[in-house]
């Protein structure tokens, strides 16, 4: 599959990552001192169930300690919050995670993310005996992680034989009454925890599970209930990083929880979940590269939980394409039906709302999948509020993903979308970027034009048999026009056609583009809008003419143009002359109103306003 924009991102981070090498596995663990050091990978799942990852995310290793959270979630289900509070407390320590300090006022361990807490949470799992607890923890993991996963008897043997500390612990509380018996089950089922196989792909989708409120985003199901969710997410945000979890807080801004195999999961609610793998620690306990990953990450996309945003709102307000709704430019009927027929070839989608991680990633996932049959996807960004850094980051990146999808035009955006792109490395050409949609479908539509017709569109300027008008006539009617018609020259920016000036004349246009504008407002406030585009072989004033009366609007030459008139005298003498020619050119000319109403029909049906 080709590289999503998301996924390029997190490749910037993991090459940059790539070479640091600081830190130890974890040594005290037998079987954890043997891993290899140099795995690292990285995950994203959103909350409506897409994961991007890069690098060894799908690499298995124990989860250790970020089974905690889970664990402590499974105690507040099963117990409700008053009983587990009276036998976990919920401050930080400031301490490490294997400390033996206990909240001696309350009698209980001081928070469930580090090893006492967490050994007093596995003792409060319901079940009949060690195998139908381990089965409930590894079903509740399994439902977190959308797949079933399995426990390293390897490792948990190693820690049962090494894990002094905690029996020291374990045994402390019970003498306490902090916890009951039976102690070595409880010691047994919290080694168990600790040596669950999972991926970083399993710990984004985890960690996007609290994101989504308790509800895994892809099977649907729940593990943990709604009302427990947040106090979760809250101890992971005072305590999951132990000793350093104030620093990373302030500098990451996620609730997380790292664990000695070298995984670290990170939410942000409402938006995602992230997962990372790297096995050397920092002096913390933390690894090393998964530290710098996710506040690399975080930098990059602007994702610190308190810098406020809203909640994440489908981007894509409406979409269509120019088979249903085409550009203002009038096109000979052959180039017309060309586009009609091409479908999705343009598409556009219709933007509303702020701009931030969660908005921008499914707008970029949106781009990603139009359709092997979209070659333009105009970006209609007049509705789009604030764009924070992590969306404009996004949005330049899909520039710098190499694959063969479709052009990006921006049109309509603001100066401030504009300039933050452009200060991306000029990630956006000049030349995509558009004042408004009209412009940009146009410029689309020529480009699928060249690609459908190049020959046609190679000898544009040799039209003077295609004018539209002029082919639906037979030889004898066009022989009786000929005489009949006037060759007259413009070049840009002069006017054919003035508003308030006598409707006398219709037009052909044989070469070059000229535009119908018309003055709205009064005074200082009047500005031109143009309302239609003429290409070679389409015609205009001929509404005008057949009421008579007066110019409702300019026609300008946007560039040197040939035109054949047809002057209202010459129209009079034709009825009286040559009727049937005459009735011809009528049917014409009611033909080509009659599309323009047609397609105005279609747009009015398509953009539903």
């Amino acid at each position: 599959m080709p590289t999503t924009a998301m996924e390029a991102c997190l490749q910037r981070v993991h090459r940059a990552l790539l070479d640091d090498t600081s830190g130890e596995v974890a040594g005290y663990i037998p079987e954890l001192a043997t891993v290899d050091p140099a795995p690292f990978g990285i995950a994203i799942a959103t909350v409506d169930g897409h994961v991007h990852g890069v690098g060894d995310d799908r690499s298995e290793f124990t989860i250790q300690s970020i089974s905690k959270p889970f664990v402590y979630g499974i105690a507040l289900d099963d117990h409700g919050v008053e009983r587990v509070l009276e036998r976990v407390g919920v401050e930080p320590s400031g301490e490490a995670f294997n400390s033996i300090v206990m909240d001696e006022r309350n009698n209980r361990p001081m928070n469930p993310m580090v090893n006492a807490g967490a050994i007093a949470c596995a003792a409060m799992v319901r079940g009949d005996g060690l195998d139908e607890r381990r089965r409930r923890v590894l079903d509740t993991f399994a439902r977190y992680a959308g797949r079933p996963l399995t426990v390293d008897r390897a490792v948990a043997e190693s820690e049962r034989r090494t894990g002094h500390r905690n029996r020291a612990i374990a045994y402390l509380e019970l003498s306490t009454g902090m916890i009951d018996e039976p102690v070595e089950e409880h010691l047994d089922l919290y080694f168990d925890q600790c040596s669950i196989r999972v991926t970083a792909r399993d710990l984004a989708m985890m960690a996007a599970t609290l994101a989504n409120g308790g509800v895994n985003p892809v099977t649907g199901e729940r593990p943990l209930e709604p009302e427990n969710v947040a106090r979760v997410l809250s101890v992971m945000a005072t305590c999951g990083m132990y000793d350093w979890s104030g620093e990373w807080m302030f500098r990451i801004g996620l609730p997380a929880k790292s664990g000695v195999g070298g995984g670290i999961i990170a939410v942000l609610p409402g938006q995602f979940g992230m997962g990372t793998f790297s096995p050397r620690l920092d002096e913390f306990g933390n690894s090393v590269r998964g530290v710098r990953a996710c506040e690399e990450v975080v930098d990059l996309l602007n994702l610190h939980m308190l810098d406020a945003t809203a909640t994440a709102a489908p981007v894509v307000s409406r979409r269509y394409t120019a088979a249903e709704v085409s550009s203002r430019r009038v096109r000979r009927a052959g180039d017309a039906e060309l586009i009609r027929r091409s479908g999705a070839a343009v598409t556009v989608l219709q933007l509303q709302g702020d701009l931030f991680f969660a908005t921008a990633e499914r707008l970029v996932r949106t781009i990603e999948h139009v359709g092997d049959d979209t070659r333009v996807v105009v970006l209609d960004a007049r509705r789009t509020g604030r764009a924070t850094a992590g969306a404009v980051a996004l949005l330049a990146v899909l520039h710098e993903v190499p694959r063969q999808g479709p052009t990006l035009l921006l049109a309509g955006a603001g100066d401030g979308l504009i300039d933050a792109l452009a200060a991306e490395g000029g990630a956006w050409p000049a030349e995509h970027l558009f004042a408004d949609v009209d412009l940009a479908l146009e410029w689309a539509e020529d480009l699928v034009l060249a690609e459908l017709a190049p020959a046609a569109a190679a000898t544009e300027a040799d039209v003077a048999d295609g004018i539209d008008l002029l082919v639906r006539l037979d030889a004898d009617d066009r022989a009786a026009l000929a005489p009949l018609l006037v060759t007259e020259h413009y070049d840009a920016g002069q006017h054919i056609l003035r508003e308030g000036e006598p409707a006398d004349r219709l037009c052909l246009l044989v070469e070059g583009r000229a535009s119908g504008i018309v003055r709205i407002g009064e005074g200082d406030a009047a500005h031109d809008r143009r309302v239609r585009t003429f290409g070679p072989g389409t015609l205009f004033g001929e509404a005008a003419v057949l009421e008579g009366g007066v110019r409702p609007t300019d026609v300008v030459a946007d560039a040197a143009c040939t035109v054949l008139s047809l002057g209202r005298d010459a129209l009079t003498d034709l009825e009286a002359t040559r009727p049937e020619v005459y009735a011809h050119l009528l049917a014409g000319l009611a033909r080509s109103l009659s599309e323009l109403l047609h397609q105005a029909v279609d747009e009015l049906r398509a953009l539903g306003d």
